[in-house]
């Protein structure tokens, strides 16, 4: 150990606080980098093994092969398994010789040889695989359903075949699944196999009930275009990130189609390469947010290493005088990152799978109660933290990175450092006299303590350039990732708070008996309209045969300025139906008339909110009013409705949650519409929908009550839809995509409010010496603190000055980056005014605090201090 490392050593020793501050920014850097990576990563993995349960341990698989293709992959060195598939439709069907009925007797074969079920099969089982072509593997409900008793060793009889239908156009339809009642069967084979092996409910079969071998250099059929039918699933040897390299560079060489990649699998092991937009998206996001943890993480270790290079400015000027090398200099500060990350960066790993541990914990279980990751239905539990040895290579990589980047601009300022003007500190105060003069009106109105604070600001060069750019940055990145929030937030489509779990159509007829039978239930509290028709237009159509809506509603004079490009790409615009009392309420609480509304003619009130935020800008200007929505040609479709009022949006209101977000909606009376619809409508095509306000907490439970009164009193046209599952599932999805934006940015401040603590104490403890000479002529406590809130308003509005505007410049980038947008530029102007407050408080507390802990100092003591 030179002289240099073991000075840095020492330097980091003598200054607990500010190491133990810089390590605890690098803990927090390294910690947020784990948790983004390791819990990413942990949910690949897990959606990987839930697709291996659901889909088999396979990775790709090609089509269109023949008996020589399948042998080169087959024995191929990269390939584990190739398990081979013959898709033939016309011998994809097995029936029974029972009494069953044949909704039962009707079942799906699987073909293919050994290989593939190795692939497939991963339930339990009795007995083994099937290997040769008079050999089958059952399912065990399939044998049940069919009332057989069926062990392993017996033999089966059943009629091979296909299930079909016949379209209008006289062509075929091959059906495999479920049995339809319209469906027909055509026996090609009956075929007598001895059973080797009953599955228990085998999950990537689970559409097939018996699972037959193909045997090798077996005749094969084409498609009319002349494709084989033949198809091959592998397994590679060697999953990892190469995966999808190995595929394709396996297609290429042998020259074969590549059906498909299974990319559940292949994302969870990290191959990327060649991935769906989709996919690469959320990566390209991943990657941005840690370029911000990185940015904000080189601020706070900047400033660590800045004020660290102005502590040691003497000692590295001795060095230099006792010929000390530019390298050697420069080698200090790099030794001292190596220090200070060989201890944060293995705590802030710790810390950072603890942290995806607990968000894994809570969101998975959430996750997995809400059954939307298919092939997860009904598992129970959470999503397990899983530790990939290339994500700790990447997160180690990615903080030292970060490490030596804060470092580089100190390390090359303390190489340039020179004996002499260490000595004088030049380095540190570089002003010129005429620019410490002060206004007369600053001591007049603050005091000598005022003008004192004011020269400190000027004379503190790099302290004090540190302490602005710390706060300036910390302002630019909170309202910046705010702003973000808040966009995120407009035009997050899973934040759908519909006000019912349970939805009713019926016929127009039924309406009234239906409303008392249900409102009679003890667990219905009211029955409402909960209809909306949607007017379509052309853009949105692809249907050759639809006619869409009349196009002159959509005209953009109507529209306030910032909401101009709203009509350009819209597809759509809903009438909601509602119950006459509560709209007409909704009219009274607005100050409408409401007679014009029942004068024979469909009027509406259209709704003034786009994004459905309180206090967001008007959409729509007295334009609208008059205006109609319509179609051409009245028959068959909704009918017209006038536009007759503007309404506000008000969240506390049932009526506005019957719609989605992000849409154009107008409120008319049921009553009215359905008046009006019967007109252009024939009868029997009409439905009226009612949503269930519950009291009681069982969704399911009152679903199956209000099913069976449907089922069982004389009810033609009624439809009952339990949606309680599907909003658990949307909540679960916008939960996730909240604590993702809203834990980032609580963990992002918490770092820059570190940065600003650390940078404020630090430049303090500096300045021992001048409070100390302060002191030595007579100024109080009361007079230094006082300096100090007068610096601490002074530092808060030059970072103010910086920050705020360049915060509202990188908002308004992000806004324009934004294509389709169709609303407005808007700040949050509160939470300025919030981060205004928070600047002052932060900095005026830290001063005040970190004056507070030398207040005792001893003058002389102090004075003799080797540190400025």
């Amino acid at each position: 150990m030179n002289i240099i490392t073991k000075l840095t050593i020492r330097h980091l020793l003598e200054n607990k606080k500010r190491t133990i501050v810089t390590i605890l920014g690098i803990v927090a850097s390294t910690a947020l980098i784990t948790a983004i990576l390791v819990g990413v990563f942990s949910f690949f993995r897990f959606i990987g093994e839930i697709n291996k349960a659901t889909d088999g341990n396979v990775h790709a698989f090609y089509d269109k092969l023949s008996w020589e293709d399948v042998e080169a992959l087959k024995t191929d060195d990269r390939i584990e398994i190739a398990g081979v598939n013959y898709q033939d439709p016309t011998i994809s069907g097995v029936r029974m010789f029972t009494e069953k009925e044949m909704r039962y007797r009707v079942g799906n074969a699987f073909t293919g040889d050994y290989d593939i079920y190795r692939q497939l099969v991963n339930c339990d089982y009795e007995g083994t695989l099937p290997q040769k072509a008079d050999e089958i593997a059952v399912e065990e409900q399939f044998l049940k359903d069919n009332g057989l008793d069926i062990k392993v060793g017996d033999t089966l009889t059943f009629e091979l075949g296909n299930r079909y239908e016949y379209q209008a156009d006289g062509t075929i339809v091959y059906y495999g699944g479920s049995y339809r009642s319209e469906e027909e069967f055509e026996a090609i084979s009956t075929e007598t196999c001895t059973v080797t092996a009953i599955l228990h409910g085998n999950r990537p079969t689970k559409d097939f009930d018996i699972l037959r071998i193909i045997e090798n250099g077996a005749p094969i059929s084409c498609n009319e275009e002349g494709e084989s039918y033949l198809t091959c699933r592998i397994t590679l040897k060697k999953a990892d990130y190469t995966s999808t390299v190995q595929i394709k560079e396996i297609a290429k060489e042998y020259n074969v189609h590549i059906g498909s990649l299974n990319y559940e699998y292949l994302i969870s092991v990290l191959a990327v390469q060649g991935m769906g937009d989709s996919y690469m998206q959320l990566f390209r996001l991943m990657g941005i947010a840690l370029l911000i943890v990185m940015a904000t993480s080189v601020v706070l270790i900047y400033n660590a290493f800045g004020m660290s290079l102005t502590e040691k400015i003497r000692y590295l000027g001795m060095l230099a005088s006792v010929g000390a090398t530019r390298a050697q200099k420069r080698a200090s500060i790099y030794f001292e990152g190596l220090v200070l990350g060989f201890i944060g960066i293995p705590l802030g790993i710790l810390v950072g799978i603890g942290g995806a541990g607990v968000t894994l914990a809570v969101l998975g279980k959430k996750l997995l109660e809400s059954d939307i990751i298919v092939g997860a239905e009904g598992m129970r539990g959470t999503v397990p933290v899983i530790i990939s040895p290339l994500v700790i290579v990447i997160i180690v990589v990615l903080s030292a990175i970060t490490i030596f980047v804060s470092s580089l601009v100190p390390a090359h300022k303390a190489s340039k450092i020179m004996p002499l003007d260490a000595l004088r500190q030049t380095n540190t105060v570089k002003i010129r006299a005429r620019r410490l003069r002060t206004n007369p009106l600053i001591k007049k109105i603050f005091g000598y303590e005022g003008e004192l604070a004011y020269k400190n600001i000027k004379r503190n060069g790099l302290k004090g350039t540190i302490i602005v750019f710390s706060l300036a940055m910390s302002i630019i990145l909170f309202l910046t990732i705010n702003y973000f929030d808040k966009t995120f937030n407009k035009v997050n489509q899973y934040d759908l708070n519909l006000p019912f779990d349970i939805y009713v159509t019926c016929a127009p007829g039924e309406t009234d008996k239906l409303k008392e039978e249900l409102e009679a239930l003890p667990e219905v509290d009211r029955i409402v309209s909960a209809d909306y028709i949607t007017f379509m237009f052309k853009e949105k159509q692809k249907a050759t045969d639809h006619e869409p809506a009349n196009r002159s509603f959509l005209d953009s004079r109507c529209l306030t300025e910032d909401y101009k490009a709203l009509f350009d790409d819209i597809g759509s615009v809903n009438v909601v139906c509602v119950d006459d009392g509560d709209f007409n309420e909704l009219l009274n609480d607005n100050g409408i008339s409401i007679e014009e509304y029942y004068d024979g003619q469909l009027k509406g009130v259209i709704l003034d909110s786009y994004h459905l935020e309180k206090n967001g800008k008007s959409v729509f200007n007295d334009k609208i009013i008059g205006q109609k929505l319509f179609y051409d040609d009245p028959a068959n479709n909704p009918p017209a409705v006038e536009v007759a009022g503007i309404v506000p949006y008000d969240a506390d209101n049932y009526l506005f949650k019957l719609v989605p977000k992000n849409t154009v909606n107008i409120y008319v009376p049921a009553s009215m519409y359905f008046e009006k619809a019967a007109e252009n409508i024939d009868r029997y095509k009409l439905s009226v929908t009612f949503g269930v306000f519950q009291t009681t907490d069982d969704a399911d439970a009152l679903y199956e009550k209000i099913s069976d009164l449907t089922t069982y009193s004389g009810y033609k046209n009624c439809v009952v839809q339990n949606l309680s599952t599907s909003k658990a599932a949307m909540s679960t999805v916008s939960l996730m995509l909240n604590t993702a934006m809203y834990g980032f940015t609580i963990l992002l401040t918490l770092i820059a409010v570190a940065n600003i603590v650390n940078t404020i104490s630090t430049a303090i403890h500096m300045r021992r010496q001048e409070f100390a000479m302060y002191k030595s002529v007579g100024m109080e406590q009361k007079g230094i603190k006082k300096m100090l809130l007068l610096e601490t308003i002074l530092y808060g509005i030059r970072a103010l000055i910086i920050g705020i505007p360049a915060s509202i410049l990188l908002s308004y980038a992000m806004f324009n980056a934004i294509e389709n947008k169709v609303y407005a530029f808007e700040l949050n102007y509160p939470m300025y005014f919030i981060i205004v407050l928070a600047v002052f408080g932060i900095v005026g507390f830290s001063m005040l605090l970190s004056a507070s802990k030398i207040k005792d100092d001893n003058i002389i003591e102090a004075l003799k201090c080797d540190v400025i």
